[in-house]
């Protein structure tokens, strides 16, 4: 997600600056060298960005997987049913 975000920024990054010099009418090594200043420095932000997404994103998961499974555990104790061993559960990090 990282690496996505990354590049989805520095590419906007990019085309914008060479517009704005296109439309304000300078030169073509000046639009070109704003440009991959601005892609470097917007990719570092979208990596940024899309780590924290990743991070968030896969703790969200385990959280539900997690109070999915405290249900379970509960509905099971509920019927009066003998609860299974850790052998026979899900590992949490698989």
């Amino acid at each position: 997600m990282a690496g996505a975000f990354a590049a989805s920024l520095g590419a906007i990054a990019l085309a914008t600056v060479i517009l704005r010099g296109t439309l304000a009418g300078e030169a073509a090594v000046d639009c070109i060298r704003s440009g991959i200043g601005a892609l470097f420095g917007f990719a570092i932000l979208g990596w940024l960005a899309g780590s924290i997404m990743d991070y968030l994103v896969r703790q969200d998961i385990e959280n539900q997987y997690r109070r999915r499974l405290d249900w379970f555990r509960s509905e099971f104790q509920s019927t009066g049913d003998e609860l299974p061993t850790t052998d026979e559960l899900p590992r949490p990090d698989a």
